[in-house]
C-alpha cells in the first residue's frame, strides 16, 4: 500500500499522465514510402507506430485507412530517456500526413508533455498531436529523419486489436502459371475468364469481383469464416457471392484489394 502511493504521489508531481499501451508497429528499412510501408486496416485503432534512423535523409512510411466521419487522432512521441530526450525538435524527423480531398498537414512539434505508458511502465513524451475528421480513404504517414533518431508515432484511439497489412499484392503463384491453359500474365485487356477458371482448386484460386480478377489462394487458411467459403468460389466470378456477405464493409474490401491480379478482359 505503502508503494502504491508513494508512485501515485511520485506521477503527481512529475505532472504526467497515465495513457493505455498501443499495438505496436515497427516500420522497416524497406518501408521508404507510404505506398511500401505498412497498411492499418481501420486507422481509429489505436497503434504504435515506431520509427528508428541512423542519419539524415532516411524516410520511412505507413498508411491508415478511415471511412468518412471517422476521427483522425495521430500523435508524435519519443521515450523520455537519452540521447532523445537531448535532442533539439529540430533535430528530429519530420512528419508529413496526406490523404483524401486534398488533405496534407505537416507535424508541429509544439510541446513536451510527459506521460507514462502503463502496460512497459516506459516514461514518454508528447512533442506533437493532431485530430481532425477524416474524409473515406487511405492516409499517408512519411517520416524524413534529420540524424540519427528513434521515435513513436501514435495513431487511432481504440483499445481492440486491429490489422496490418504488408507487401504487395500476391502475384500468381507458380502453381497458377502451371495450372492456368494460358499464360498467367494479361494482356493489354486483362485477364481472361479461362485463366479464372482453369486457377479452380485450393492450390490456385482466382476469382472475378466487380469485373478484376482476385488470387485469393494465400487467404484460404485465413479467412475468419472457414477455408470452405473461399474455396466455393475458386475459379468462379464471386461478385454476387462476397457482396452478400461483405457490402459496404471496409476491412473485407481492404483485405481483397490486396490479392487484386488486374482486370477481367472483356
Amino acid at each position: 500500500m505503502k508503494k502504491l502511493l508513494a508512485l501515485v504521489i511520485a506521477l503527481t508531481f512529475l505532472g504526467t499522465h497515465s495513457a493505455p499501451a498501443h499495438q505496436p508497429v515497427d516500420l522497416l528499412k524497406t518501408d521508404t514510402t507510404a505506398a511500401k510501408g505498412p497498411l492499418l486496416v481501420d486507422g481509429t485503432v489505436s497503434f504504435a507506430i515506431r520509427a528508428s534512423f541512423t542519419k539524415a535523409g532516411e524516410k520511412k512510411g505507413f498508411r491508415a485507412q478511415l471511412q468518412e466521419g471517422d476521427a483522425l487522432n495521430f500523435q508524435y512521441l519519443i521515450m523520455d530517456k537519452k540521447p532523445e530526450n537531448a535532442l533539439k525538435m529540430t533535430q528530429l524527423p519530420t512528419l508529413v500526413v496526406t490523404g483524401p480531398g486534398g488533405f496534407k498537414t505537416t507535424m508541429k512539434l509544439n510541446e513536451r508533455t510527459k506521460f507514462l505508458e502503463t502496460f512497459s511502465q516506459t516514461m514518454y513524451l508528447y512533442l506533437g498531436r493532431h485530430s481532425s475528421v477524416a474524409k473515406s480513404g487511405i492516409y499517408s504517414f512519411l517520416l524524413t529523419s534529420r540524424g540519427k533518431a528513434s521515435i513513436t508515432l501514435g495513431v487511432g484511439d481504440k483499445e481492440i486489436p486491429g490489422e496490418v497489412l504488408r507487401g504487395p499484392a500476391p502475384t500468381p503463384t507458380a502453381s497458377a502459371k502451371a495450372s492456368a491453359s494460358a499464360s498467367a500474365s494479361p494482356t493489354t485487356a486483362g485477364y481472361t475468364m479461362t485463366q479464372v477458371k482453369a486457377n479452380n482448386s485450393a492450390k490456385s484460386c482466382w476469382a472475378v469481383i466487380d469485373d478484376y480478377v482476385y488470387d485469393l489462394t494465400k487467404w484460404i487458411n485465413s479467412h475468419p469464416g472457414g477455408s470452405g467459403a473461399i474455396i466455393s468460389l475458386c475459379g468462379t466470378d464471386a461478385t454476387v457471392s462476397f457482396k452478400a456477405q461483405h457490402q459496404n464493409q471496409a476491412k473485407p474490401a481492404v483485405r481483397l484489394d490486396s490479392y487484386k491480379l488486374g482486370p477481367l478482359q472483356k
